[in-house]
């Protein structure tokens, strides 16, 4: 039975259908080889010539083109490629190439064999170094990002080939005729290819037969032949100027030699290669700049390679060995790098990329890479004097150097270093470094860095000529990316050295740092990574330097245990001579402690903890020549300083056995104002000018204050740091004090000067304790009590503080100079009591004067001109003792208030006032009034009053104390205003009498007539009698009687009828000073010759009332 599967099997093999399929397929392969033998050639040929002359901008004709569909083959005769003169440039025979097959598959021409016979080229060379084919040159050189075109070609061969080259600029021609080249594959493919040819190049250079052999092995499975490639010290330089691409440099020689061996390898099954082994010497190679400057240069570059595929497009190279390297690396005035314009001429400043991250691209690896005796050679002229540095002996050792740069790159190097005259380095040594590129991390492994040597200049400009680095204009690199960390293993710094010097100063010895020692243990710049620091050295010859502890370099951070001994003082004092009056003899520093430091987001912070001493020192006043400062000990210990926020705690300040010189010199001027030296046409700085105001009496209860103003403004309160001093003390002190400007001279003393303060503090409720004790002339003794707080934001103080017994014989040459009169004898003690709260300042000074006694004159014109003997005696009591208190206030916040300006003002006045008024001043002194230089009586009268009588009391006391002094009494009058007062006293005498008279009548005994007491209801009677004896024309009545007058009535009559004289006058001012005198003598108990009554005085003044008596002193 027929399926029906079977019945179309039969029906596809029928007869006729199996015709039917052979006669198409026949008919498909004929029309295929007439189209290609027939009409594909015209056409291909066409576009051939088309094509190429548009590539080639040149015109391309091709004599002939014969196709082989069948064999996949082509054959073209007669290329020939003309320039614009009609000349030809290239051109060939004929070019035989015929395809696998496989080309389909392999997604690249696959080429069987390739025969090119008669090739042809001929280049004219052109001034500046182009040639006729320069366009086609520039236009194949730019950068292309396409990969690598697939293609394997097989069994190729090149025959009677010819190369010409026109040289115009020199008028020479160079001919490469003969040329046969057979190759036995160049592929970008991993194709497996039949063999058929072994490598063989020649040639007749220029006339010159060059002939290199091929080695086959034809029985072996590989199908291996190599091509040998030996050169000989080729001199390059010959060739260099036929080089189509402009160097940017001169190249002063070049010589190559090769041991090479290009390996042509098929193995049975497998892809045909490639491959390139052996070794290629450059040597004597210089180059240099424009300018003939040396930019690189070296003996000998070894490149052994140990095997260059060129089919899988991979370069291994075992070792690269660089010898005698020079390498001249410049920074132009205009801020580039003399590489970065090469690099840009020779077009390859733009590159983006690396050779392993694009397909197709040339993958590497080198072994090591090793440089031995290299020299670079810096300089920088971006500056206006050009910088020279030079690294030496320069010897590096590169490892595990590749395309992926997956691998961290082991180094090895060493050097030395010529900074300038700055800086020197003995020997730089890298050991074990790694730097991983994927990682961005350079390990520097040991660093060890040999007898460094910094030499630092400060020149005239007080500028320090230091390394600088270059003034580079900015580049475009990516800083965005993750930065890189360095770190090291271990850095050593061996034998190292700093001198500091200054120029044109030849007498200012150079400051040092030598032996120089510092290791660095596990440093890193990562976050958070802390490293082991040591370091030691000695300063300036006599001095040391040790530190050891942490440093972190992200963020930056240290902990150091710090010790500094005996660093001295006296090299440094060249150093602010021409500042200071002062030269150091000796004195030196030495501190121990921790010393912390963080930068965290650019906020410092940290602190010191531990003890300083500034010991041994010595000054001398360069003025004078006299020691001027000096002590053997001021320690600090227990130091803890805190910068942010900043605070300062101190446990102990100690000042021993110190010595301090003052001087007031021949021109008046204190040695202290002195020490800082001032820029000519200048003066030291004093106290500016302060507009106080005494008190009118230095006695007086009021205080002295300045004069009226418009009120201060109030100072904003200041923020204070945190300070706190636990304990301060001082012990055996001297201050010398010596004024040269007053003749005979004068120097006192004050020594064992001791004492202490606690518990100084800058919180606003604390007050310090201050404790001081001397002794002044080596006989009076000082002391200082208070509690204070100078460094809160409100200051407080309540000083209290005394001198005893200074003897004023020592002072004499003051009083003779100022005074006018030599000092006796006599005692000083001054006590003296300040208290300042809320910036306000109440101060007391008493000074006390016993038994001051003034000697001989002196003849000196800056004595004063006042009686200094009666101000004296105004001031002196009856002990002998001058006893006065200087009450002060004031307001710190007025600018124009000044303690001492105030004090100065107030004694002045003191004597002025004990001079021009010195009744004002025993007024003040004893109670008695506003003013006791005179005595007002009544117009007319003689009477004493119960307010001049107070005055008189206080007068007897004043001279009753003051035994020295004598008072001289003047009666005064005026008959203008005393002619009425004369009248009623007058009048008032007659009343009186008349009741003496009228007493006697009765029989009653009386006194004089200024005793009598007149009552009111007397008065009237007493009146009427006198005017009725009185002798002058009285009214009468119409019968011709007196009248009976009122009482006014009769006053104004008998005033009317009373006469005066100029007599009277004079008699009237005489009895007041009488009066006045027989008080003083009789009451007031003052001895008759201390008190002197002057000749009277008739009229008026401007002074006061002129019914008075005036005093006067003597």
């Amino acid at each position: 039975m027929t399926t029906p599967s079977s019945g179309r099997l039969g029906a596809l093999t029928s007869p006729a259908r199996l015709r039917k399929i052979l006669a198409w397929s026949v008919g498909t392969v004929a029309a295929f080889g007439v189209l290609g033998f027939f009409a594909a050639p015209p056409l291909v040929k066409s576009l051939i010539e088309q094509k190429a002359g548009e590539a080639l901008h040149r015109k391309v004709s091709l004599g002939g083109l014969d196709i082989n569909p069948y064999a996949l083959s082509a054959e073209l005769t007669g290329l020939s490629v003309r320039g614009e003169s009609g000349d030809e440039v290239a051109g060939f025979d004929r070019l035989y190439v015929n395809l696998e097959a496989a080309s389909l598959l392999r997604g690249g021409p696959v080429i069987r064999e390739l025969q090119i016979d008669g090739p042809r080229l001929a280049v004219t060379r052109l001034e500046g170094n182009r040639y006729d084919v320069s366009d086609l040159i520039d236009a194949w050189s730019k950068p292309s990002d396409e990969p690598t075109p697939r293609f394997a070609v097989n069994n190729i061969r090149i025959s009677g080939g010819r190369v010409v080259l026109n040289d115009r600029p020199t008028g020479l021609t160079h001919t490469v005729s003969e040329l046969a080249l057979i190759l036995p594959f160049v592929s970008s493919l991993p194709v497996h290819a039949e063999v058929e040819v072994d490598p063989h190049f020649s040639a007749l250079i220029n006339g010159a037969p060059l002939v290199l052999e091929g080695r086959s092995k034809p029985f072996a499975d590989s199908h291996e032949s190599e091509l040998r490639l030996d050169l000989d010290r080729v001199d390059l330089l010959r060739y260099l100027p036929y080089s189509p691409v402009k160097l940017p440099f001169t190249v002063a020689g070049a010589q190559l030699d090769t041991e090479l061996r290009l390996v042509f390898r098929q193995d049975k099954d497998a892809p045909a290669s490639v491959r390139l082994l052996g070794a290629a010497h450059l040597s004597d190679v210089a180059l240099r700049e424009p300018g003939d400057a040396p930019l690189l240069a070296w003996k000998r570059l070894d490149i052994e390679v140990g095997e260059a595929d060129l089919t899988r497009q991979h370069l291994a190279i075992d070792r690269l060995r660089l010898s005698g390297l020079d390498l001249g690396l410049r920074a132009t005035p205009q801020g580039r790098l003399n590489w970065q314009d090469i690099a840009a001429a020779l077009g390859g400043g733009d590159a983006k990329g690396s050779a392993s991250s694009a397909p197709g691209k040339l993958g590497w690896s080198v072994g090591e890479v090793v440089v031995e005796g290299a020299t670079l050679r810096w300089r920088d002229e971006t500056r206006a004097k050009p910088f020279l540095a030079t690294l030496g002996d320069v010897a590096v050792s590169l490892r595990q150097l590749d395309s992926s740069l997956e691998k961290p790159l082991e180094v090895d190097a060493a050097w030395t270093l010529e900074a300038g005259s700055q800086f020197r380095l003995g020997r730089g040594e890298i050991k074990g470094a790694r730097i991983d590129l994927t990682q961005r991390l350079a390990d520097l492994g040991a660093l060890t860095l040999t007898a460094p040597r910094l030499d630092v200049l400060r020149d005239r400009n007080k500028t320090l000529d230091l390394p600088q680095g270059p003034l580079l204009k900015a580049g475009g690199g990516d800083s965005t990316g993750t930065p890189w960390t360095v770190a090291a293993r271990r850095i050593a710094l061996v034998d190292g050295g700093v001198r500091y010097r200054e120029e044109g100063h030849r007498d200012r010895k150079a400051q040092t740092l030598e032996g120089l020692q510092l290791s660095l243990e596990n440093f890193s710049t990562a976050p958070g990574k802390k490293a082991a620091l040591q370091v030691a050295a000695r300063i300036n010859e006599k001095g040391s330097l040790t530190v050891a502890g942490d440093v972190q370099a992200s963020p930056l951070a240290i902990a150091l245990d710090t010790d500094i001994s005996g660093f001295p003082l006296l090299p440094i004092q060249p150093y602010f001579e021409d500042k200071l009056n002062v030269t150091l003899v000796r004195g030196q520093i030495s501190s121990r402690g921790k010393l912390a430091f963080s930068l965290d987001k650019d906020r410092p912070s940290g602190g010191f903890k531990g003890d300083l001493t500034l010991g041994e020192l010595h000054s001398i006043d360069n003025l004078s020549g006299a020691d001027f400062l000096k002590w053997k000990s001021l320690f600090l210990g227990g130091i803890d300083v805190a910068l942010q926020p900043f605070a300062l705690n101190v446990r102990e300040v100690a000042l021993a056995d110190f010595y301090a010189r003052m001087i007031v010199t021949p021109e008046g001027q204190l040695n202290l104002m002195q020490i800082v030296r001032q820029p000519e046409g200048e003066t030291a700085a004093g106290a500016p000018p302060a507009a106080v105001a005494a008190a009118p009496s230095p006695a007086a209860e009021g205080k002295a204050s300045p004069p009226p103003a418009a009120a201060p403004v109030p100072a904003p309160v200041r923020e204070v740091a945190p300070i706190r001093i636990a304990k301060a003390s001082l012990s055996n002190g001297t201050v010398n004090f010596s004024d040269y400007f007053v003749k005979p001279n004068y120097t006192v003393n004050v020594t064992r000067l001791s004492g202490r303060v606690t518990g100084l503090s800058s919180q606003a409720d604390t007050v310090a304790d201050l404790e001081l004790h001397g002794s002044y002339g080596n006989a009076a003794p000082v002391d200082i009590s208070a509690k204070l707080n100078p460094l809160a934001a409100k200051a407080y103080l309540d000083l209290k503080g005394e001198i005893r017994g200074v003897d004023l014989t020592t002072l004499s040459t003051y009083a003779g100079k100022y005074a006018g009169y030599a000092i006796d004898k006599g005692k000083l003690s001054l006590y003296v009591s300040y208290k300042l709260a809320d910036r306000q300042l109440s101060a007391e000074n008493r000074i006390f004067l016993d038994q001051l006694t003034f000697g001989d004159k002196v003849d000196s014109p800056d004595a004063t001109g006042l009686p200094v003997k009666l101000a004296v005696a105004l001031l002196k009591n009856g002990r002998g003792e001058i006893d006065i208190n200087l009450p002060i206030s004031g307001s710190l916040e007025d600018p124009q208030f000044s303690l001492g300006g105030i004090i100065v003002r107030v004694i002045v006045n003191l004597f002025v006032k004990a001079v021009t008024s010195p009744f004002t001043l025993i007024a003040s002194l004893f109670g008695g009034g506003e003013e006791l230089s005179m005595i007002d009586f009544d117009p007319g009268r003689t009477a004493l009053g119960a307010p001049a009588v107070k005055r008189l009391e206080a007068l007897a006391k004043a001279m009753a104390d003051r035994p020295a002094l004598n008072l001289e009494i003047t009666g005064r009058a005026d008959p203008e205003t005393e002619r009425d007062g004369m009248k009623r006293a007058a009048l008032d005498r007659a009343v009186r009498a008349e009741k003496l008279r009228e007493q006697a009548r009765r029989g009653v005994e009386g006194g004089s007539a200024e005793g009598v007491d007149v009552k009111p209801e007397e008065y009237a009677d007493l009146l009427r009698r006198v005017y009725k004896e009185a002798k002058f024309p009285k009214p009468r009545n119409l019968i011709g009687m007196q009248k009976d007058l009122p009482v006014e009535e009769m006053e104004k009559l008998l005033l009317a009828n009373l006469a005066t004289a100029d007599e009277d006058v004079r008699q009237l001012a005489q009895r007041r000073g009488e009066v006045v005198q027989a008080w003083l003598v009789e009451q007031g108990k003052i001895p008759m010759e201390r008190v002197f009554l002057l000749p009277p005085k008739v009229g008026a003044d401007a002074k006061a009332s002129p019914s008075r008596v005036d005093f006067s002193l003597r």
